[in-house]
């Protein structure tokens, strides 16, 4: 340590002072220099003291300095191990669903729902001892939904929980899978797809239930849709066109196993979009539409059961195959949408006591909507179809499979986003609706195939009609949440 210029200075004075009392020969100096000696003395003692201390504190604020040194290197250490275990640092967020996301965009898991509440009124024709009105509330969906992408954005996948509907004499409710799929995307925009989802076919089943026009989808969807099915699919598409095949179980053939029903199944579907962009024809709704956008589509179906004891309800007939096909247009605007399609099914079920094994069935609908103000949407659908030979019996001949109906309602977004969505709408069928394998008795159409209507389902809320009655009405009210 060195001394300062101050300190040399007081130890020079002191060896000065102590010399010059010190005479040769050794004599002692008078009593006043000798207390002046001692004083001096006492004033190096004490700045020895002083530097002694000093020398002590710097040594222990370098010994305290190292240490911290390496506190800080053990902490600096421990949060890179710990950082190597958990990966990248995240993001989080809500962009359609709540997200968490890896900062390099390795992986992704976002989280989404839909709750839809619904109220039905159903009133039907029908003598003293038939229940001729029938109402009440029901959780029509409710659908925990989880996407995202893993290793990188090219290999997508989705998996959803939706709740089953039950009656309180037909079991307690649970809960089933829908979306369970992995999809690899290829440079060249093609991609394939593998597992559990809708096969490429009705558009209306295609977008979302919460994206639909009116409360709940048409009758002719019901007898037609494959819905979700298992199977591969094989895709391609640009700014323009789309274009996807699958290989599958079969219309609504979900959650089941290997070797359970033994069906062949094709669905292909081609779209070509005119104007717009394909963004907005994810939903029927003309709601947030801002430009005119129309796009056509087409799309075929077939499938078979290797099996002569399996046989499937499905495009109004309880058969063992079938082959379809249909052709679809969607238009729209800012504040306005229309859209329309044509259905087609011949099905057969080889059965000894028809003439016919096999019958034609079809289905039309054309449905539009406009915004008069902002967040309210007016909406009108007919649809209409019709079973080739079905026939009521010699005491029924009002069932003849047909089907036609008018349906008018209202949408409205009452927080000005698509988070909350009120609807209700009013329906009328002025035909018979019938339900299940026509009887098929009249004379003067012996051993044909008649066939087995599906038009109504618990889910839209329509049911098979008493007799050969018609004019049934139902009124549906609704509110859908998403997050």
């Amino acid at each position: 340590m060195k001394m300062t210029h101050a300190r040399r200075g007081l130890w020079a004075a002191g060896l000065a002072s102590l010399t010059s009392v010190l005479l040769p020969g050794g004599l002692a100096v008078a009593d006043d220099d000798v207390q002046q000696l001692r004083d001096m003395v006492e004033l190096l003692r004490s700045e020895v003291d002083v530097l002694r201390a000093e020398r002590e504190s710097d040594w222990l604020t370098e010994h305290r300095a190292e240490e911290i040194r390496e506190l800080v290197q053990d902490v600096l250490a421990d949060a890179d191990t710990r950082a190597s275990l958990q990966g990248t640092s995240i993001n989080a967020g809500y962009d359609g669903g709540f997200f968490i996301q890896s900062s390099d965009d390795s992986f992704k898991l976002k989280v989404g729902g839909q709750l839809q509440v619904r109220w039905d009124f159903n009133h039907r024709k029908g003598n003293d001892s038939q229940q001729t009105n029938a109402y009440g509330f029901e959780v029509r969906r409710f659908k925990l939904k989880f996407s995202g992408h893993i290793l990188d954005p090219s290999w997508t996948y989705k998996m959803s929980i939706v709740n089953t509907r039950n009656s309180r004499v037909g079991g307690s409710a649970g809960f089933y899978s829908e979306d369970a799929w992995i999809q690899k995307k290829f440079e060249n925009d093609m991609y394939i797809k593998v597992g559990q989802f809708k096969a490429p076919y009705l558009r209306e089943e295609l977008v979302s239930s919460s994206a639909q026009l009116t409360v709940e989808r048409s009758m002719v969807n019901t007898a037609f849709t494959y819905g979700w099915t298992q199977g591969l699919e094989l895709g391609w598409n640009n700014d323009w066109l789309s274009v996807k095949g699958m290989y599958n179980d079969g219309p609504l053939s979900l959650n089941g196993q290997a070797f359970s029903a033994g069906e062949n199944s094709l669905t292909a579907r081609a779209e070509l979009k005119l104007a717009g962009d394909w963004q907005m024809f994810r939903s029927l709704s003309g709601y947030g539409n801002s430009e005119f956008g129309a796009m056509i589509g087409a799309a075929v179906e077939w499938y078979n059961f290797d099996s002569p004891g399996n046989a499937f309800e499905y495009g109004n007939i309880d058969g063992r195959n079938n082959i379809g096909y249909t052709v679809d247009l969607s238009v729209g605007g800012s504040g306005w949408t229309a859209f329309t399609y044509f259905v087609w099914g011949n099905g057969a079920n080889h059965a000894a006591i028809y003439d016919e094994p096999s019958l034609d069935s079809w289905g039309w609908v054309v449905q539009g909507g406009i915004m008069p103000v902002e967040d309210v949407e007016l909406f009108a659908r007919y649809e209409v179809g019709d079973i080739e030979d079905y026939r009521g019996s010699l005491t029924l001949p009002g069932e003849t499979g047909h089907n036609s109906t008018l349906t008018l309602g209202a949408n409205w977004w009452p927080t000005g986003t698509k988070h909350i969505k009120i609807s209700a709408d009013f329906g009328y069928a002025f035909s018979n609706l019938a339900n299940g394998d026509g009887a098929n008795t009249n004379p003067a159409n012996p051993n044909t195939n008649p066939g087995s209507a599906d038009w109504v389902s618990s889910g839209t809320g329509w049911a098979g009609d008493y007799d050969n009655n018609d004019g049934q009405i139902l009124i549906r009210a609704q509110m859908q949440l998403l997050f």
